[in-house]
């Protein structure tokens, strides 16, 4: 099992969602652990090093953007957030950082 690490926008991104939304969230996270690469889908350029697990939720899409450091056993979650200008958002982020 892989360890989890939010960075600092997906932490503050899901502390803004319902409590409902963040038990599903952490299921997911749960599962991303288990099977990154297979738990959500691989990215094209530019963001081809991060993956994006989807979640329902009263009939609106949740992302979950993440990326594997299989050498260290460490799955970093960039970004939690609605679909609504997800990829912006993390595309800005990931230049940032």
């Amino acid at each position: 099992m892989f360890e989890i690490f939010l960075t600092n926008s997906a932490n503050k991104s899901q502390k803004k969602l319902d409590k409902a939304l963040r038990v599903k969230i952490k299921e997911s996270i749960e599962q991303i652990s288990k099977d990154p690469e297979n738990s959500g889908e691989k990215l094209v350029s530019p963001l081809s090093n991060v993956y994006s697990r989807h979640i329902k939720y009263k009939g609106k899409e949740v992302r979950i953007a993440y990326g594997i450091d299989p050498e260290q056993n460490t799955i970093f979650i960039y970004l939690i957030a609605f679909h609504e200008n997800f990829y912006k958002r993390l595309k800005n982020i990931l230049d940032a950082g």
